[in-house]
């Protein structure tokens, strides 16, 4: 920063497609500060260094930078970055000189630089290449529409903005999806580094050639897109073009098709036939006495996983904790924290799978031994908000930010919430995090539209004691008035609109034993009776006798 003048120099977690995850080699805010979490705003100063994250990293940020010179700040608790980069200029009392990678620094944040410079590089010593996995072809009968189609589509919303507009995509998912291409750059995320650009004149695929096998350069060939180097994509518009900002690729991909929501059927079944098999294992295990740990579960679950010819990768790293480190809603198990499941308490599995149907992402809570009276009120408060959203009719137009509340009253009137959104979009074979609908206390523009498939999961989380979390994948379906409530006062529909209504895809048991009923009302309990009712019936004809007669009494009716 000296040698160059920079008085100040800004990162963030990011690589240049803005990615959720991040190959090896853009993880320079891991390098310089240890942290691991996925959301970091970083600010070195001559004086000071600063690290921003979000509420789920608090606790398990705080660790990570221990020693390492660098203050935790807490995003929506400290003041915000761009507020600290505002007061710091004007109180400086002159011009400052505020350095930035502008490849990897993205909207606000990005009118701070005025020095465009990596700093990183020179001083990484042996630092990780970029990816070079190759590209296959994801076969139509997986995604349901061509790519010709899906291009088609897209240059037709375009064009509609002038026939100047170009596409120019970097969001390694928008790619995937719309060539219906997948890869395996990025962890636990099947996509390639590449732009693409999108005109009506011309296509551009700007990839490491090394990605391209002799099947994918024809097939690219016959829809006809060119190839350039990766380096040489054109960051800014060249001249006669302007970029849109309107991408409509995001909500195209939100809105599952008949093929994609089969798909995610047949993956559910899949990771429920799994999980079943992994939760008996491990209660047979502990039963025994056997030493089980946090990365022992994670490890079994893609054993069981990886029994499915289809399955390629986990979606996510497992989150498995135990007791107080279920209080880190990202907590992920290593060896320097790595504890056995022993004694008494509550397990947190948030998992899920990527297989060529579909992507997963489930997260149960279970008892383990003798489980506390206030353990049971907490995770029956979540179930209840959990139940309430599971089972929301709502009117077409609702926005997800208009159904939170459902999923957080009973946390509310107990003087309890969760920070972290209750719902985000899930990505067929693609990123188990998408958008743009979601289900949060933040606005969010974007109504709920039929086809949408996405999570349903509020949460709990004591500090230093446990946490409990209940998710499920959802699908957004229309609402037969005449079918879904049956007795209902006759009216005329075309006055009052169409309604949509919530179907839980996820096929994985409740543990009832961890249950307040007290806390339950006759629908909520009938609600778990039914959904354990259907996970036992759906996936019994799948299971060896062991396994069946175990989830049987898991069902069995409270």
């Amino acid at each position: 920063m000296q040698q160059y003048g920079i008085d100040l120099y800004l990162m963030v977690n990011a690589d240049p497609h803005e990615s959720e995850y991040l190959p090896d080699y853009w993880k320079c805010v891991t390098w310089l500060t240890g942290f691991r979490g996925e959301v970091a705003t970083v600010i070195v100063t001559q004086t000071e260094a600063l690290l921003w994250t979000d509420s789920r990293f608090f606790l398990s940020g705080a660790q990570q930078l221990e020693g390492s010179g660098f203050t935790l700040m807490k995003m929506k608790v400290d003041i915000a970055a761009d507020t600290w980069l505002e007061n710091y200029c004007k109180q400086s009392g002159k011009a400052i000189v505020i350095g930035g990678d502008r490849r990897v620094i993205f909207g606000r944040m990005s009118e701070f630089v005025s020095f465009d410079i990596d700093l990183i590089s020179p001083l990484w010593e042996n630092r990780p290449k970029l990816p070079q996995g190759k590209i296959e072809i994801y076969p139509d009968s997986y995604n349901g529409v061509s790519a010709a189609e899906k291009i088609q589509h897209v240059l037709a919303s375009i064009r509609k903005e002038g026939k100047q507009n170009a596409l120019f995509l970097k969001s390694l998912d928008d790619i995937a999806w719309v060539l219906n291409l997948r890869g395996s750059d990025i962890h636990c995320t099947p996509v390639f580094m590449s732009y693409l650009l999108l005109t009506d004149n011309r296509k551009v695929l700007y990839v490491d050639n090394r990605k391209l096998t002799p099947d994918v350069n024809a097939y690219l060939k016959k829809l006809g897109i060119e190839t350039e180097p990766y380096e040489n994509a054109p960051l800014t518009a060249p001249e006669g073009l302007s970029y849109t900002k309107n991408n409509p690729i995001p909500l195209m991909k939100a809105i599952k098709n008949p093929v994609e929501i089969e798909g995610f059927r047949k993956a559910m079944l899949k990771d429920g036939i799994a999980l079943t098999r992994f939760f008996h294992w491990l209660e047979t295990a502990l039963n025994a006495g056997e030493r089980i740990t946090e990365m022992d579960c994670a490890s079994q679950l893609i054993l069981f996983r990886k029994a499915f010819e289809d399955y390629r990768e986990e979606s996510f790293d497992a989150i498995v904790a135990w007791n107080e480190h279920g209080a880190l809603p990202h907590y992920e198990p290593r060896p320097e924290s790595n504890v056995p499941i022993q004694g008494d308490g509550l397990l947190l599995i948030d998992t899920g799978g990527q297989y060529l149907d579909g992507t997963t992402d489930i997260t149960r809570t279970i008892g383990i031994g003798k489980v506390s009276d206030a353990m049971k009120r907490d995770f029956t408060l979540v179930l209840k908000g959990h139940i309430r959203l599971a089972s929301a009719v709502f009117p077409e137009g609702t926005r997800g930010d208009q159904l939170d509340a459902l999923a957080r009253m009973d946390l509310w009137r107990d003087g309890k919430t969760y920070r972290h959104g209750t719902s985000h979009g899930v990505g067929h074979f693609l990123g188990c995090h998408e958008g743009p609908e979601s289900v949060r206390m933040e606005h969010n523009p974007q109504v709920l539209l039929e086809g949408m498939f996405f999570s349903n999961e509020p949460a709990i989380y004591l500090g230093r004691k446990y946490g409990i979390r209940h998710e499920n994948c959802v699908l957004v379906r229309s609402f037969d008035v005449q079918k879904d409530a049956p007795g209902s006062t006759p009216c005329d529909q075309s006055e009052h609109g169409k309604f949509l209504k919530l179907e839980t895809l996820t096929l994985c048991y409740i543990d009832t034993s961890c249950i307040d009923l007290r806390l339950l009302n006759s629908e909520e309990t009938d609600w778990v009776n039914n959904y354990n009712r259907h996970v036992y019936k759906t996936l019994s004809p799948f299971l060896e006798e062991p396994d069946c007669k175990w989830l049987e009494e898991k069902c069995s009716k409270i």
